[in-house]
């Protein structure tokens, strides 16, 4: 029973991965498209490959930040902008 949980949990996290990979392929090409590289440039794949790795890259930083600082300070709380304390 322990073997299949695992196996499953290792399943579920690559289908993840795959996902995850294929939506910030899916942005690159459109933030290529978006600055008027299209698929049929000779930088198309430049392009993609670049924008695919400063998605990875953002996403480490995201991914950091949030483990070295799990608990944020108090004092940088956001305060819903409906709210107006007087």
């Amino acid at each position: 029973m322990r073997t299949f949980l695992v196996l499953m949990v290792a399943a579920i996290g690559m289908c993840a991965c795959a996902g995850d990979e294929q939506a910030q392929r899916q942005a690159a090409v459109t933030r290529c498209e978006a600055v008027g590289i299209t698929q049929k440039d000779p930088q198309f794949e430049t392009c993609t490959y670049a924008y695919g790795l400063q998605a990875k890259q953002d996403a480490l930083e995201t991914a950091f930040e949030k483990q070295s600082n799990p608990f944020p300070d108090p004092r940088e709380r956001r305060v819903p902008s409906w709210y107006q304390h007087e």
